[in-house]
């Protein structure tokens, strides 16, 4: 058999469209061929420059296309392969899909354009075969080309060893790598590569192709449901084509006659709500009327609207508010601009900080409805929700805690001053209460136990107790507890654990398959104490990468700045009973030694003090056991209580 009938392209030439006929969905059957402006769209920094590098033969050996998911990346590389080879004597008229080699490409007929999908062969094995076929000239086209798609995906130990090919590859073969993660990669590779950003499909230019290629397929669909499907494939044309291929199905199967496809239509397909409906969520914020926003809202859960959809829509809607208040110039129509000069700009920005994570949360709740009608509640409501203040309360100092101001803000609420609340179950198991506000109920204090041996061992202490109990101050209790300084207590980390573990989430999964097992154990200074009983999590937990984001995460929900350690549970006992058991002790008064403080001891207000010290003489028990063992003991003990979350039963 002759070469030339090996790679006979003629019947391929014949019927060129063959391929693409037999392809039923849109974006496939209208993937660009050209580099034409009307073909491939939206990339016009890209366009220019590729195809002033094939009309100076200027290519270089590798590429890396990065840019959100349909945008054109894979189309762009094929299109590239397609006009290196191209055997048209005009460069500009590259690639003309008329010649063999652009007919075999087309038709996926030569070996010598490969696609190689790095999510699946992303080892070091796959890319050692690599290296081997790299060296071969090509069979039938002059130029060899590698389409790497999902780049990101190879493994560490497949990039190093692909570093050398990548930079040094045979003269007849060519590296296109794309990705939508750049930064996944090693720095080493995209330095070797020349880059190309591409960006989302405009407004304009996605209208313009659907129009196209609705033309093109004889679908008869309204100017003005064109941009409503725009608008809901967020700049991919990948996307927008779909949509247009699932509107046109369901106009046909829905209604069998030749009636244009309107937006409402398109809406109805795709769960979008109308903007109506968007305006009147803003307009009852805007008017502080949570009722009517609260109908809305069960109005669109009846009608069987994605209440996810209906959240971005809203944010997208306050965001135009916020910029159409800041003098920003913004597609905004009359009632938008009305709106917007009822919020001032501080009012709309806290807004969409709140609802910036209603998709999150909506995500995971048990009534998707839920985190949105809470966020419209307290839009409304802002301002108000606070009118009535609190009596502020007195810390053992004398000196008064003031209230944080009112905002309906997620953040604000994150750096104020927490609120006055009722002691939890762990702060009663810890044998400390934060200080109580009127409402709160004050816990029983247990009956002290008479001792009628060793009283005369302590004068001092007899002393300092009589004034005390004549005081007439209200009974408050200031927790000066080994895990908390400067405001970071371990009930604050424990208490926005889930938080944490959510915003870690949503920055990298991973991590937070790892905090599954982790757990906060203490808090000394501005270092975060956690605990696991696996070796392997807590390697990882210790590793800078992991470090970093857990400590960022808690860094920004706390308003400081923290290092984050995991140890076994046995060393955090260890170190928490080291810290209670060798603090300060507290300093007499009158010239006598100072009296054996209990582990993790409150530093009371003078009432306090005769419990305090009433319970330091029971450290020591008849049999003549040094106290210092008695207290080793109770610090153990108050540990455990405090990690495994424990609440110790008395007889």
């Amino acid at each position: 058999m002759s070469e030339a009938s090996l790679f006979d392209t003629s019947a391929l030439a014949a019927h060129p469209a063959a391929t693409a006929s037999a392809t039923h969905s849109l974006y496939r059957k209208y993937r660009p061929t050209t580099f034409a402006d009307d073909d491939l769209v939206g990339q016009e920094h890209v366009v220019n420059t590729l195809r002033n590098a094939i009309a100076l033969d200027r290519i270089s050996h590798a590429y890396l296309f990065c840019g959100p998911r349909g945008t054109g990346k894979t189309t762009t590389a094929r299109l590239l392969a397609k006009a290196v080879n191209c055997l048209d004597p005009d460069p500009l008229k590259r690639p003309c899909n008329e010649c063999a080699s652009c007919v075999a490409i087309n038709a996926n007929a030569t070996t010598d354009v490969i696609e190689i999908d790095a999510a699946s062969n992303r080892g070091i094995d796959d890319i050692r075969d690599l290296r081997e076929r790299v060296k071969y000239a090509p069979s039938q086209l002059k130029t060899k080309f590698y389409i790497v798609d999902e780049a990101h995906q190879i493994t560490g130990a497949a990039a190093n060893a692909f570093l050398k090919t990548l930079e040094e590859p045979p003269p007849h073969t060519k590296f296109i790598l794309a990705t939508t993660d750049p930064e996944e990669l090693l720095q080493t590779i995209v330095s070797r590569c020349q880059r190309f950003d591409f960006r989302r499909i405009n407004l304009d230019a996605m209208v313009a192709r659907l129009r196209n290629v609705a033309d093109r397929e004889q679908i008869r669909i309204d100017d003005d449901a064109l941009p409503v499907i725009s608008r809901q494939a967020t700049g991919s044309l990948r996307d927008a084509l779909g949509m247009l291929d699932q509107v046109a199905v369901y106009r046909e199967s829905a209604t069998g006659d030749d009636t244009p496809i309107t937006a409402e239509m398109v809406r109805s397909v795709l769960g979008v709500s109308r903007n109506e409906r968007v305006e009147t969520l803003a307009r009852s914020i805007a008017d502080r009327d949570p009722a009517a926003g609260l109908r809305e809202i069960s109005a669109a859960v009846d009608a069987g609207d994605d209440i996810r959809q209906l959240g971005r829509q809203f944010v997208a809607y306050i965001r135009l508010l916020l910029l159409q208040k800041a003098g920003s110039t913004v597609d905004a129509d009359e009632t938008a601009v009305n709106l917007a000069t009822q919020f001032t700009l501080d009012e709309l920005a806290a807004l969409i900080r709140q609802l910036s994570d209603i998709d999150f949360r909506a995500k995971r709740s048990a009534f998707p409805q839920l985190p949105l009608e809470i966020a419209m509640v307290e839009g409304a409501t802002r301002g108000e929700r606070r009118s009535a203040a609190q009596p502020a309360t007195r810390d053992p100092a004398g000196d008064s805690i003031a209230e944080p101001p009112a905002d309906f803000s997620n953040d604000a609420r994150e750096h104020a001053a927490p609120p006055v609340q009722r002691p939890s179950l762990r702060d009663r198991v810890r044998g400390t209460t934060s200080p109580a506000s009127p409402m709160s109920p004050r816990e029983p204090v247990r009956p002290e136990k008479q001792h009628t041996a060793n009283h005369a061992d302590l004068p001092a202490v007899a002393s300092k107790t009589e004034p005390a109990q004549s005081s007439s101050a209200p009974l408050t209790v200031a927790a000066a507890d080994s895990s908390s300084t400067n405001g970071l207590t371990l009930a604050t980390i424990v208490d926005l654990w889930s938080k944490i573990r959510a915003d870690v989430k949503a920055v990298n999964r991973r991590i937070e398959a790892l905090l599954q097992q982790v757990d906060p154990a203490a808090v000394n200074g501005t270092q975060v104490v956690l605990v696991s009983p696996y070796e392997f999590h807590r390697n990882r937990v210790n590793t800078d990468e992991v470090r970093q984001v857990v400590e960022s995460v808690i860094g920004r929900l706390v308003n400081a700045n923290v290092q984050v350690t995991c140890v076994p549970r046995e060393d955090a006992m260890r170190m928490v009973g080291n810290e209670t058991s060798h603090g300060p002790a507290p300093a007499s008064t009158n010239g006598e030694p100072p009296a054996p403080s209990l582990p993790r001891a409150e530093a009371a207000p003078a009432q306090e003090t005769e419990s305090v010290s009433t319970t330091t003489v029971d450290v020591a028990d008849a049999e003549g056991v040094p106290a210092a063992s008695h207290t080793d003991d109770l610090a153990r003990i108050t540990a455990a209580k405090n990690i495994f979350d424990a609440e110790e039963v008395t007889d």
